[in-house]
């Protein structure tokens, strides 16, 4: 037999293991069996090339810090890297063949709206999200996801979760800080108010009244008696200020009894109708969570009036999983979902209900009124 055969037999034996080092010796013949021995040669290089480049891909896929998934055109994981395995402690076997949804599952529906932007907007999309671990914890993620192209043109998506629990956490901080220096703020205006401006006027409304007895001017008698009306009327408004700036029935009786309070000193009392309605035990919370929700509740009662001309309002509360929930719904005009997150007002809302990591979803139709959903989370 021709050795030169013998050597091919070999080099494709080490071809079939993943060696690709050695080549065939061509013969000074340049006969058939040398050309079959280049070819030969040419596709060890191929497959030397190729296996390189996916060891290269796989030690970067396997080296990121990041989740990084590949899924199918039905969003099936085919892949995943070790990064992803080992942050939402799936073993390979468990995590392959799994539905994306099934991991990023808010709202349920985010594999075919993922696909939705990518298709309108391509070749990359992002957004935020919960990722569940097999534990069902939920990590805050930052997705980017785009296409991967190959030869099969079956479209594969690659995707990629960021854990931005270090960075809300930071935010969530700041955010803290604001709302709490406001908060300090407002409470010394209404110390203030009470304390100094509010018994200044007493003091004049006093005055007046006794010059009003003493005087013996039927006219000078009404402009005073017009005076201390006025007054009068200063003084109410003063004690509704100082009560919207810090209530103390919120510190003293909790949010419900405060909100209920607000209800009925408001101006809004007359021309509302307020339902309020608590359909459990609320446990004791911190004080920053009170202030935080009584004064969503503040913001949406006056969106509610002022803007929805709701006549209905409807404020309930209970906890469940030790979750604390607030539903506001009002029977006004409402609005386009598309207008959701404009406007000062609602951006302050949201940055107090995520700086206790909690959630907030807002369903609001033209002519069908707006309900707010908010879960804030204790930790007991």
């Amino acid at each position: 037999m021709d050795n030169r055969l013998k050597e091919i037999n070999l080099r494709l034996s080490e071809y079939s293991i993943g060696n690709f080092d050695n080549n065939i010796k061509i013969s000074p013949k340049l006969d058939e069996v040398d050309a079959i021995s280049s070819g030969i040669n040419m596709l060890g290089e191929e497959l030397k090339s190729i296996t390189i480049s996916r060891d290269y891909f796989n030690n970067i896929f396997n080296s990121v810090s990041d989740m990084v998934f590949i899924l199918n055109p039905r969003g099936i994981i085919t892949d995943a890297n070790k990064s992803a395995k080992e942050q939402l402690r799936y073993d390979h076997d468990s995590l392959i063949g799994k539905k994306i949804n099934e991991l990023i599952n808010d709202p349920p529906s985010f594999f075919t709206n993922m696909v939705g932007q990518l298709k309108k907007n391509g070749p990359y999309t992002k957004s935020e999200s919960m990722i569940y671990s097999r534990k069902k914890e939920a990590i805050p993620v930052k997705i980017g996801v785009s296409y991967l192209t190959n030869e099969k043109k079956d479209n594969p998506i690659l995707l990629t979760a960021s854990d931005i629990t270090f960075q809300i956490n930071t935010e969530n901080l700041i955010i803290r800080a604001i709302i709490d220096t406001q908060e300090k703020e407002r409470q010394r205006l209404a110390k203030d108010f009470h304390d100094s401006l509010i018994q200044q006027l007493s003091a004049i409304k006093f005055y007046i009244s006794s010059t009003s007895y003493l005087s013996r001017s039927q006219k000078l008698k009404t402009i005073l008696n017009n005076s201390n009306e006025a007054l009068s009327e200063v003084i109410n408004e003063m004690r509704n200020t100082c009560f919207n700036l810090m209530p103390k029935t919120l510190h003293e009786f909790g949010l419900v009894k405060a909100v209920r309070e607000f209800c009925n000193h408001s101006i809004y009392h007359r021309k509302t109708n307020f339902i309020i309605e608590q359909s459990n035990k609320l446990p004791e919370f911190s004080s920053e969570i009170k202030i935080d929700l009584y004064r969503v509740i503040q913001e949406f009662i006056n969106n509610a009036i002022n803007h929805g001309e709701a006549s209905e309002i409807k404020i309930s509360f209970y906890f469940n999983k030790k979750i604390l929930k607030v539903k506001l719904l009002d029977n006004g005009k409402g609005f386009e979902s598309k207008q959701i997150g404009k406007g000062m007002g609602l951006q302050n809302v949201k940055s107090r209900v995520k700086s206790h990591n909690g959630t907030l979803d807002i369903i609001s139709n033209i002519g069908k009124g707006t309900c707010y959903k908010i879960g804030i989370p204790l930790n007991l």
